[in-house]
């Protein structure tokens, strides 16, 4: 590499660590220095932007700039192109009665986590932020003529905002929108009826789902205070925006209002150009990413099980998140950045192992994936830092605690990880959920999430809230999200946001989990020293508890005392047991059992009083006894009497439909349904007549087979897409082996043999069983038409090409004895 070249490389490092030339030596660790995934991928992308062909693999092999410079000078160059060939430039927008494109990785999930019917589901992924402009003592501090003029502007070079997200999960580009904005005049109103209404626009816009299928993924509402003050209030659909789409969108936005007749650089590129060749080329580094994955699937955990509210009665209400934040001042942030260089780690991850330790300490299992989002735009263009859209994808990282190291010890280990991982990021964390899913037989979820923006700039830069204001207050959240924690720089410090989903955890838990964050933190950076040690999160004095009239501690496996609601072995005093229980925050401990009757599901102990809670949860259950079984939890389960149409129609439809309410480990291997429970006069169960039940209801088959032509229809594509044969009306599609990518192929062809609109990804996961899908359609379309189209597609079937073939030849050719009786 000449010298020029060498220069070049070593500019681009400094600019993206922000630090002087003279500061970096040509071997000095570059992940020291500050360099993280984030700031990796950039740098990676401007690299193959100059045409030089390097992977993430190859720069976090050897991070200097000296190994770098090497590398460059033996690896393939090819010219850079304006419009290079793994995308395609365009010099006008596309026409928009184009074709609707293909989903993004992640627009595909969150389009199908907005759907109900599944494990925390339900909920639109958005980002939902207000601003707020102090008086002025005399006009408005924004002018809504101005602000709709922006918005018209900034909808017209960015067709994401335009994007409409059709039935089958595509998204379509729609010519031109109205500006989304309503402006409320609150100018002369008092102080108690402004309060009122910015309360309510806060709440309905915190927790609203855009109508993407309509168009709407921007909604921008401004509210005119007295004395010339305004709160503009903005939320977008993270199915058009990612969080760099978020900041291009913002400053195009500052630069329209600020001057409505200023001329940005025209765009030679759209989303959908991008996402349409953005996997050209990239076969073989997907295939080795595939393979270093699977090597690991089988020992790879699943989510970390923290302490949820169980309830597996289907409920109506809008899922409710907060958040808390605690922002660190920029002195902080310096010290906090330096502690991290000196050894050897980067701030992104320090605060994504303190949030680990947190995490851990409130999960029954100590061995987990961390959801970690990546945004990484991977194409050549020069104009590809400029467009709206969502290029994240994510990486599944595993988390072990089960072992104790020094803090600082774990950061780089943990830093290690991810930067393996990230490596073989082209097999996205969708990806490896979908397998394990696949190979279990559940749905796997990974709800924790952590989020690190540092390196991507302020959140709102300054020529920003110069327009808008300051940001008051600043949510998101997202379907199939316990937590999730985000750090970002937010005036000239760090912003730490903890997103959580109220309504699925036990009240009290996340206040604890996060004022310990912020302790233990703060601690690392008060104390440097304290990084030399294990974090040691249990108080000093044992929490009183009691079981019955005994004082009792409920500690882990290293013997530190559990927090409330979560599962630890028994110490009375100094005499060890092999009891376990779990304390319930008012100093009372619940006995789960002993260890004969604990079983391991995929990591998590669970014992049968568990699953029973979570049964017995369900509106339809009157009584339930669950027995261990084979590796697994049976339940005998007595159901209530009941007329409802939607009542569990035998065990495998119980089971199915608690699968979409409850945690997958708390779910039984095998459901029995009996009319009674044998009980002792006292109330325990009688195990050995429960044993002679199951085994009785075990020999018998609960396969229910297709039952009218549509389930007919519905059973064999599920069996051609899936692989496998003699599927049941009751049986449940992910049990099946089934996934979102799949389900969009049976959608598809639903759609196509039906034909009809009223199948989609929705009513799927809302009714993942042949029967419970049948029943649907024909409330939503007209059920004798549906019966008539599936009987001619069975007819269809049973023929053989060469009838299929000269049947379609006469009705071209017009035979009057085509469709005929002989």
């Amino acid at each position: 590499m000449n010298m020029s070249n060498e220069r070049w490389l070593r500019d681009a490092v400094v600019e993206i660590l922000g630090e002087e030339p003279a500061a970096i030596s040509d071997e000095e660790n570059l992940f020291e220095a500050g360099l993280d995934s984030v700031a990796l991928l950039r740098l990676v992308n401007r690299l193959r932007r100059s045409g030089l062909q390097v992977t993430f693999a190859d720069l976090a092999r050897e991070p200097t700039i000296a190994a770098w410079d090497r590398l460059v000078d033996n690896v393939d160059i090819v010219q850079a192109e304006p419009a290079a060939k793994s995308v395609a430039a365009t010099n006008s927008p596309k026409s928009v009665d184009s074709e609707p494109g293909q989903l993004g990785v992640m627009q595909h999930a969150y389009w199908v986590g907005r759907g109900d019917g599944q494990r925390l589901g339900g909920v639109a992924a958005h980002l939902y932020a207000e601003f707020d402009h102090a008086a002025t003592g005399a006009a408005s501090a924004i002018d809504p003529t101005k602000l709709k003029l922006a918005l018209e502007r900034l909808l017209e070079r960015h067709e994401t905002l335009r994007t409409r997200i059709t039935s089958d999960g595509k998204q379509d580009i729609l010519p031109k929108l109205p500006a989304p904005l309503v402006v409320y005049d609150m100018r002369a109103q008092s102080s108690a009826a402004v309060e009122e209404h910015l309360d309510q626009i806060r709440s309905a816009f915190s927790h609203q789902a855009l109508d993407i299928e309509n168009g709407e993924v921007i909604a921008v509402a401004l509210t005119l205070l007295p004395e010339g003050a305004t709160r503009l209030h903005l939320d977008v659909d993270m199915i058009a925006a990612d969080a760099v789409s978020y900041r291009i969108l913002l400053d195009d936005f500052a630069a329209f209002y600020a001057s409505p007749s200023a001329q940005l650089p025209p765009l030679g590129l759209t989303y959908r150009d991008y996402l349409a060749s953005s996997k050209s080329g990239q076969e073989e580094r997907t295939r080795l990413a595939a393979e270093a994955w699977q090597k690991r699937m089988t020992s790879l955990p699943g989510a970390p099980i923290l302490p949820q509210v169980i309830d597996a009665s289907a409920t109506s209400e809008v899922p409710r998140v907060a958040r808390r934040h605690l922002w660190l001042s920029p002195e902080r942030k310096r010290r906090l950045t330096e502690i991290a260089r000196q050894n050897g780690v980067t701030v992104a991850m320090t605060v994504a192992t303190v949030l680990s330790k947190i995490v851990g300490h409130w999960s029954a299992t100590d061995h987990f994936l961390l959801n970690v989002p990546m945004f990484n735009r991977s194409a050549d263009h020069p104009d590809v830092d400029r467009i709206v859209g969502d290029f994240s994808s994510s990486v599944m990282l595993e988390i072990d605690l089960r072992k104790p190291l020094a803090f600082v010890e774990r950061v780089r280990s943990l830093q290690n990880r991810m930067h393996a991982d990230a490596a073989h990021a082209s097999y996205t964390g969708l990806d490896v959920l979908r397998e394990l899913s696949r190979q279990r037989g559940e749905t796997v979820l990974a709800p924790v999430v952590f989020t690190s923006a540092l390196g991507l700039g302020e959140l709102f830069a300054p020529k920003v809230t110069s327009v808008v204001g300051r940001p008051v207050w600043v949510i998101s959240q997202g379907p199939q999200v316990l937590l999730d924690a985000q750090v970002t720089e937010f005036e000239g410090g760090l912003l730490v946001n903890w997103d959580t989903r109220e309504d699925a955890l036990v009240p009290g838990v996340v206040d604890a989990m996060f004022k310990l964050f912020g302790d233990v933190l703060g601690n690392l950076i008060d104390d440097p020293e304290s990084w030399a040690r294990p974090i040691e999160l249990s108080a000093g004095n044992a929490p009183a508890r009691r079981l019955g009239d005994r004082d009792v501690r409920v500690v882990d496996a290293m013997g530190r005392d559990r927090p409330d609601h979560v599962a630890g072995r028994l110490l009375f005093g100094d005499e060890q047991t092999h009891l376990w229980g779990r304390a319930d925050g008012n100093g009372e401990v619940t006995l789960l059992g002993d260890d004969s009757e604990r079983l391991d599901i995929h990591g998590v102990s669970v014992w049968p009083i568990e699953v029973e809670e979570a049964v017995i949860s369900d509106r339809r259950v009157r009584d339930t006894v669950v027995v261990p079984h084979d590796n697994s939890f049976v339940a005998a389960v007595v159901l209530e009497p009941t007329d409802e149409p939607d009542a569990a129609s035998n065990s495998k439809a119980l089971r199915a439909q608690l699968a979409r309410q409850i945690p997958s480990h708390l779910l039984p291997g095998q459901i029995v349904i009996v009319d009674q429970i044998p009980r002792h006069v006292d109330g325990r169960p009688k195990l050995e007549i429960i044993h002679q039940l199951i085994a009785a209801q075990s020999g018998r088959s609960d396969h229910v087979a297709p039952r009218t032509d549509l389930e007919l229809v519905i059973a064999g594509v599920w069996e051609e897409i899936l692989g496998i044969e003699d599927v049941g009306v009751n049986e449940e599609f992910i049990a099946l082996g089934g996934d979102s990518l799949l389900a969009a192929r049976v959608v598809s062809r639903l759609q196509e043999e039906l034909d009809t609109n009223a199948v989609t990804l929705r009513s799927l996961f809302r009714s993942p069983t042949v029967a419970e899908l049948a029943e649907q359609l024909r409330k939503d379309d007209d059920p004798a038409r549906l019966d008539e189209v599936a009987a001619i597609v069975l007819e269809i079937r049973a023929m053989s090409d060469d009838e299929v073939a000269s049947h379609l030849g006469e009705m071209a050719t017009g035979n009057p004895q085509a469709g005929t009786a002989a």
